[in-house]
């Protein structure tokens, strides 16, 4: 730690000074700005000891946090902020706060640092006005003050009034704070400084107002004098506690036991609120990295956007002066129209609680909170629903989110549909805490009209506790931390727990909800009953008393009643009954029913009563009931209730079997289902009684099987949605034996899923495990071996790969014959690894061997024959072989065209690697022209953020950079970079591609700063993912190698690309156009540090071996000659 303290002439007395810097990397900055007439040293510094505490005793605390201080001086006398009608002198300090801070940390290399502002008395009002002024930056130029806003995470406001509600408050506030600061000098003109004062109240209050809409993103820690000031002869708080310490929703607030002068200012560790103020500094350290860190990831997305929309208006224009029809598969940015994540129809036949609602919209006038609490079955949700649409009738622009509350994994799942449904920026990036991302929109002022609706919310462990082995940056804080905060929206919870409703929404905003009355219970249960001619008042009443006045039991009993034609007397009969397998039902521990005592006898009795009728009645039903029962019990899909083998209309008559008896219910969209879960655990008890739950538990493990498919892009959506299914039945481990292959198959489907999503670390575990799986159960010849090498190949294991697929071959070889489909297949998969190792030799050696055998065996125009042939193309344009590249390529297109037709995925890829080869030789129309089509029809046809889609747009840039049009490759190079960070993540080779192409375009402009930032990256992360000898990380190496001889760096580029020549000697061989590309640019280091002689030795040796390779026209033989003929004079 830094010990030197430094002395006041050493402050700067206006601008930004770094008074106290960490031994390791700084991760904070902490900046203090002092008040009126105040000083950035003597300020905070305590007049008998001399003590300049931000230097001295604040660094021992935060040291573990790493973090940085600084102070900001500027000019503070009173007329600084009173100075002329017409200027703002408060936002010249802030503009001017601004810019030095962003300067100071952009040479420190640390734009995106999180902020802690230290404040007294009106400087709050300065770094308030800064943030405000920093919020509102959008422009090109000056975008990067901006960052200062995005970074900021915590304030200590000391003394800072607050809450100007009118004018003349301010004016007040304002005179006081300037009556203690004034020099007494200035006492005579005191009454010119009023009139000054009463000209700038309005700016002033203007700054308190626009603050207060921001404040929410922040930590804020208020602090008032606990002791007053001697003023005048006087005694007197120069700021009150209501507005130095206003009461605003999670603040925080504390008194200090110092006057308005002191209270910045300590002489020891145990000097009046000193702990308060380092140990909140402290927190705020602690917390900010990672917050501040998800924040600029929406940052980035949010200029992702912008970004992407002029590359959208670019490729546009490039279509319509190609000739090509107008595109309209672009991502459609229309108006927001109001958000209703609300899954279930209105119940037309809703018994109108009236005094219930009377309440929930008299405690909503007071409280955006409002809970409903009470056992299961007493109509909580129900009531919800209809609130939901009551609302929807009064504020029809307003925002409506059901969210299933009962485990964190749906709340996490809500609120990423919810980012997904308001389009906001980076929704769909895995690296975005989207809880955050949802929490600050909903606590955005802006966002002011909005209801949520938390259903089911009875776990608080769920709410208010980390989760065990959090793995990432949003399940590192209770979910409770990501609910809104603020009033402009409203929040309805349910819940069984009256803790919980307490701990949400406060007990003045804690509803208790009873049991239906007799009135309102006979309206539930007579519509359903009156056809039958069955009505009497005094059974009814009896029914509806052994009912508990429960709606879910009256609502059971009525649909039974209905479907079966009897009278309430017949049905008190049938519920007196007490049948042996209905005790075992009530005797059954039903787990989390043990806090609905009160509800569980009467609920199952009604179920099983049903669940009787209609296992008689419609077997499918009960079937289809059970298994329900073991899947989770929202969002189900009717593509998950019916086998192959079911006829549509069994399965539909099925369902509506068990609507009819109240037993589930359809979600909005009619496509899919939900189950109480009190009818579930009953369900699910009755099959453990009965010991079928096994039997439920294989075919739900089967159905969802059959149903996620895990790699096809165009699933990913549906996929989604079935994951919580997935989740459920994978735990059914028991079940393994005697579903093996299904089992192995869904594990193996969702880690790929995950994969193509980006999230490796949680998908590679589940692949491990279903290979090991495979191993005991099926043996090293299994053909999932074949999947697993592919994974790992995709992930740049390639040893690992290229082992597992020798493992394969050779079994196939030694089983299958060197003619089967499935030997050739593994052959072609060897060759792929061995073409990414760089190994182009052996990888031709294969490829030519596939594809004479096919030739042979299975024709020219087989699809197997044609990728052969496709491959060999694409492996002989690496090894610089560009003519029969082309021919090949040429041939390959030709009959795709005439068997597979234009739109087939394979005769568009050989089209595009067509185009490479023609860029590759120069002949950049028509690679241009080729890629545009090949652009348009992967866009009609694959969509935008496909993979396939993005690699043509990635050569479009790079033929646009070859041809000069750096705007126009810009553009396009940064869209497709930013996509694939969204959709493939940072470490895909894709990603790691596109950012490399990015540096070389700015390498080819002579932007080597912005070249090698990006360069680096890209070198780090395949050092880290791919190792040295891979040759995407040689080449990465080589590119930074260039990028510093570039900057006359030329001892770091001779170290890094001696490196790579070595290694590329050692791997790729002599010959290798890598290699010899390293060759080159070594020789040019050589040459420019004055080693001549060395320079065109290897030079020579380049130009040999280029001309015999690649022939003597070529031009990248052509530029060694060049150079070596300079060189040598000749």
């Amino acid at each position: 730690m830094t010990t030197r303290i430094p002395q006041a002439h050493e402050i700067k007395r206006f601008g930004l000074t770094e008074v106290y810097r960490p031994t390791n990397d700084e991760a904070v900055d902490i900046v203090f700005v002092h008040g009126l007439n105040g000083h950035p040293y003597h300020t905070w510094t305590s007049e008998e000891y001399k003590i300049y505490w931000p230097a001295q005793l604040l660094p021992p605390v935060i040291e573990k946090e790493k973090a940085g201080i600084l102070v900001y001086g500027y000019d503070a006398d009173v007329f600084a902020f009173t100075d002329g009608v017409s200027k703002d002198k408060v936002h010249n300090h802030a503009e001017h706060l601004i810019a030095e801070l962003f300067a100071n940390r952009r040479r420190r290399n640390a734009t995106e640092r999180p902020v802690i502002f230290v404040a007294h008395s009106l400087g709050g009002l300065v770094v308030k006005r800064a943030l405000i002024y920093s919020s509102e930056i959008r422009g090109n130029h000056t975008e990067h003050l901006r960052s200062i806003f995005v970074s900021t995470y915590g304030i200590l406001f000391l003394e800072t009034p607050h809450q100007g509600s009118d004018i003349a408050k301010w004016g007040s506030k304002l005179e006081k704070i300037c009556d203690a600061v004034m020099p007494n000098e200035m006492i005579n003109s005191q009454s010119e400084l009023i009139n000054a004062l009463r000209i700038k109240n309005e700016t002033l209050l203007n700054i308190d107002r626009q603050f207060i809409q921001l404040c929410s993103r922040f930590c804020i820690y208020f602090f008032h004098e606990a002791t007053p000031t001697s003023l005048n002869g006087t005694s007197q708080y120069i700021v009150d506690e209501e507005s130095a310490s206003p009461n605003i929703q999670d603040v925080e607030r504390a008194g200090i036991q110092r006057d308005h002068f002191h209270m910045c200012k300590f002489e020891n560790e145990d000097s009046p609120g000193f702990s308060l103020i380092a140990e909140g500094i402290q927190r705020y350290a602690i917390d900010a990295p990672k917050i501040v860190s998800s924040r600029w990831h929406s940052e980035r997305a949010e200029q992702r956007l912008r970004k992407e929309a002029e590359a959208e208006e670019l490729l546009k224009n490039a279509f319509l002066r190609s000739g090509n029809a107008t595109l309209s598969n672009f991502t459609s940015r229309e108006t927001m129209q109001p958000l209703l994540l609300l899954p279930f129809e209105r119940d037309v036949t809703f018994v109108d609680r009236v005094k219930i609602f009377e309440e929930i919209n008299e405690r909503s006038k007071h409280h955006h909170r409002v809970s409903l609490s009470e056992i299961a079955g007493v109509g909580k949700s129900q009531i919800a629903i209809e609130y939901c649409y009551r609302f929807h009738d009064r504020h029809p622009n307003a925002h409506i989110f059901w969210i299933y509350a009962s485990t964190r994994q749906r709340l996490e799942q809500a609120y990423q549909n919810i980012a997904k449904g308001l389009r906001l920026p980076g929704w769909d990036d895995s690296k975005i805490d989207t809880l955050l991302l949802v929490s600050e929109w909903f606590n955005e002022p802006r966002n002011h009209k909005w209801l949520m609706i938390l259903d089911n919310a009875d776990d608080l462990d769920t709410f208010f506790t980390v989760p065990k082995n959090a793995a990432d940056i949003q399940q590192a804080r209770p979910f409770s931390d990501y609910l809104p905060q603020l009033s402009q929206g409203s929040i309805l919870i349910t819940t069984r727990d009256k803790r919980m409703s307490e701990r949400l929404a406060g007990s003045h905003a804690s509803i208790i909800l009873k049991p239906m009355s007799l009135f309102e219970a006979r309206q539930l249960l007579r519509p359903h009953i009156e056809e039958s001619n069955s009505w009497n008042d005094d059974d009814s009443a009896k029914l509806i008393n052994s009912l508990e006045y429960l709606p879910l039991a009256i609502t059971q009993t009525a649909a039974f009643i209905s479907q079966n034609s009897i009278d309430v007397a017949k049905y008190l009969d049938l519920f007196r009954t007490n049948d042996s397998e209905l005790q075992d039902l009530l005797d059954e521990d039903l787990g989390d029913l043990r806090r609905d005592s009160e509800s569980r006898n009467s609920v199952t009795r009604t179920w099983k009563l049903s669940f009787d009728l209609i296992n008689k009645q419609n077997r499918k039903a009960a079937e289809v009931l059970s298994l329900m029962a073991v899947l989770d019990r929202q969002g189900m899909p009717r593509s998950l209730l019916q086998n192959n083998s079911d006829r549509d209309i069994h399965v539909t008559k099925a369902l509506g079997t068990l609507m009819a008896f109240s037993m589930i219910s359809a979600e909005k969209n009619g496509e899919s289902y939900s189950i109480h879960r009190l009818v579930q655990l009953a369900t699910r008890r009755w099959l453990e009684i009965q010991h079928t739950h096994e039997k439920w538990q294989k075919q739900a493990l089967m159905v969802v099987d059959g149903t996620f498919r895990g790699e096809d892009f165009k699933s990913w959506a549906k996929d989604e949605s079935l994951l919580p299914h997935a989740h459920i039945v994978a735990q059914y481990k028991h079940v393994v034996e005697d579903c093996s292959a299904e089992y192995q198959r869904l594990l193996e489907r969702m880690a790929l899923f995950h994969i193509h999503r980006g999230q490796y670390e949680s998908s590679f575990a589940r692949i491990l495990n279903a290979f090991e799986a495979l191993m005991k159960t099926t043996g090293l010849e299994h053909p999932y071996m074949s999947r697993v090498a592919a994974i790992y190949h995709a992930q740049g294991r390639l040893e690992e790969a290229e082992k597992l697929k020798l493992q394969v071959l050779e079994t196939n070889l030694r089983v299958l014959k060197a003619e089967h489909p499935d030997t050739l297949e593994s052959m072609a998969n060897l060759a792929a690894t061995y073409c990414t190792q760089g190994r182009l030799e052996d990888a031709e050696k294969l490829q030519v061997q596939v594809m004479e055998t096919r030739l042979r065996v299975l024709k020219a125009e087989h699809p197997d024959t044609l990728k052969s042939m496709n491959n060999l193309a694409v492996t002989y344009s690496k090894q610089g072989r560009l003519e029969e590249a082309e021919k090949l390529g040429l041939q390959v297109i030709e009959t795709r065209l005439r068997v597979l037709k234009e739109e087939h995925p394979d005769t568009l890829k050989s089209m595009n690697n067509l185009a490479v080869t023609y860029s590759k030789q120069g002949r950049l129309e028509e690679a241009e022209k080729l890629e545009l089509q090949v652009i348009e029809t992967r866009l009609r046809v694959l969509k935008e953020e496909h993979p396939d889609t993005l690699e043509s747009m990635s050569n479009l840039a790079i033929t646009y950079g070859a041809q000069r049009r750096w705007e126009e490759a810009e553009k396009l190079l940064a869209k497709v970079m930013e996509t694939r960070l969204r959709v493939q993540k940072e470490e895909h080779p894709d990603t790691l591609a596109s950012m490399n192409n990015l540096a070389a375009l700015y390498s080819n402009q002579g932007r080597w700063k912005e070249a090698e930032k990006l360069r680096v990256k890209v070198m780090e992360t395949r050092l880290r993912v791919l190792k040295e000898e891979h040759p995407g990380t040689l080449e990465s190496m080589n590119n930074l190698a260039v990028t510093y001889f570039y900057q006359r760096r030329w001892e770091e580029a001779e170290k890094l690309q001696g490196k790579v020549m070595e290694t590329r000697l050692r791997v790729l061989k002599e010959e290798h156009p890598d290699t010899l590309t390293s060759m080159s640019n070594l020789a040019r280091v050589y040459y420019v540090r004055d080693r001549p002689n060395e320079a065109i030795a290897m030079m020579e040796k380049v130009v040999e071996l280029r001309t015999k390779s690649i022939g003597a026209d070529h031009p990248s033989t052509l530029s060694s000659a060049d150079f070596l003929n300079r060189w040598s004079g000749t």
